[in-house]
């Protein structure tokens, strides 16, 4: 995708920000490019009437559209954390999937039911009497509300997935090693005395915030096939195409107008630092700011492509961090697919298989048959 042909205003309005933010998601790849925009409107939208913080909004929003700006300029690093972002896994999407991860599904069986309504933490009459006596209800840990067999499952099938992929995918922060929530709690304390229960359930609470952090969520069936063929090369066809940029709209005023701008402003020099005046021309910022240093001594960047192989191994690395899940409906237990590399060898030509003459199947040199 060739570069936008225009570079960022210095300081744009908030709506003028949000119509460069949905346009430079107009030209992201089709398959993640609805994530990104529905995110971008849900915030604007949400804070459009009262935002007492709209400063820091909209400096994260400029931030956001200078990434923007970087990968559809061909900046391989931004484009593929939005991929991550646009398949859940990092930023708000991942949030929102594993919200809906952790809500426990219900008792398994009838025996799970009796445990569940004998349980002290169960409402009845003994809670009713303690709230007319005046005794605070005891409150849950957070992690008490989650459906920790189910998370503590996909923390074993991740923990092998990230052994089996170590050298084919990046997997985002530290990997999963105990899949033991007690892990931190110590048999003694330093009084020599075993630990009470709030010790447990801080520990507790310590573990399952770490883990829970490297939790990847699973995906619906349908996307999950999606990206399956993706990694096949399926961002080749026609719905999936990364459309093209339009043509920049001049005039011959707009034309003097940025000719003007492009000579020196010795003004900017007199009043500022010369780093602080040449930042958005710096050879790292060039794809964000869309500014190029014209001067006798300026590096520039050379125009970059993402090519359609680049997108398809991209693809490929965030199939192999995207789990899907099924459930057994006899057992009501939870099985976990992961996306795999599938190595494509090809066959040897026949000048290649000319060293393997005269060796047997363990490499072993053949003996030669007596001539007749």
């Amino acid at each position: 995708m060739p570069a936008p042909a225009y570079p960022l205003p210095a300081s744009p309005s908030p709506i003028q920000l949000y119509r460069h933010l949905l346009r430079e998601c107009s030209y992201l790849p089709p398959v993640f490019r609805t994530e990104i925009t529905s995110t971008i409107q849900d915030r604007f939208h949400r804070h459009r009437k009262h935002d007492p913080r709209a400063k820091a909004h909209l400096a994260r929003a400029r931030t956001a559209l200078r990434t923007l700006r970087a990968a559809n300029s061909g900046d391989k690093a931004a484009m593929e954390g939005l991929i991550f972002k646009g398949f859940g896994r990092s930023g708000s999407r991942r949030r929102e999937l594993m919200a809906k991860f952790v809500i426990p599904q219900g008792p398994k069986d009838s025996s799970a039911l009796e445990k569940v309504l004998t349980s002290p933490d169960a409402e009845g009459e003994g809670a009713a009497e303690d709230l007319a006596k005046g005794v605070p209800k005891a409150k849950k840990a957070f992690f008490d509300k989650w459906d920790q067999d189910k998370l503590l499952r996909i923390l074993k099938s991740q923990r092998q997935q990230q052994r089996d992929t170590k050298g084919t995918a990046s997997w985002l922060g530290n990997p999963v090693k105990t899949i033991d929530p007690d892990q931190f709690i110590p048999q003694q304390t330093i009084w020599g005395k075993p630990p009470c229960e709030a010790l447990k359930q801080t520990k507790r609470a310590h573990w399952w915030r770490r883990n829970a952090d490297k939790i990847m969520p699973p995906l619906g069936r349908g996307e999950w096939e999606i990206l399956k063929e993706l990694t096949a090369g399926a961002q080749e066809r026609g719905e999936w195409q990364i459309p093209a940029r339009r043509p920049l709209a001049t005039s011959p005023a707009a034309t003097e107008e940025m000719a003007a701008r492009a000579q020196w402003n010795w003004k900017e020099y007199a009043t500022k630092p010369a780093a602080i005046v040449e930042k958005p021309k710096a050879l790292k910022q060039q794809r964000r700011t869309g500014q190029k240093d014209n001067g006798p001594y300026g590096v520039k960047d050379r125009d970059r492509e993402l090519s359609k192989r680049w997108f398809q191994r991209a693809y490929s690395r965030t199939w192999q961090l995207t789990p899907t899940m099924t459930q057994d409906p006899n057992t009501l237990r939870y099985s976990f697919t992961w996306g795999s590399l599938s190595p494509r060898i090809p066959p040897a030509a026949k000048h290649q298989l000319d060293i393997f003459e005269g060796v047997d199947e363990r490499g072993r040199k053949q003996a030669k048959s007596p001539s007749s």
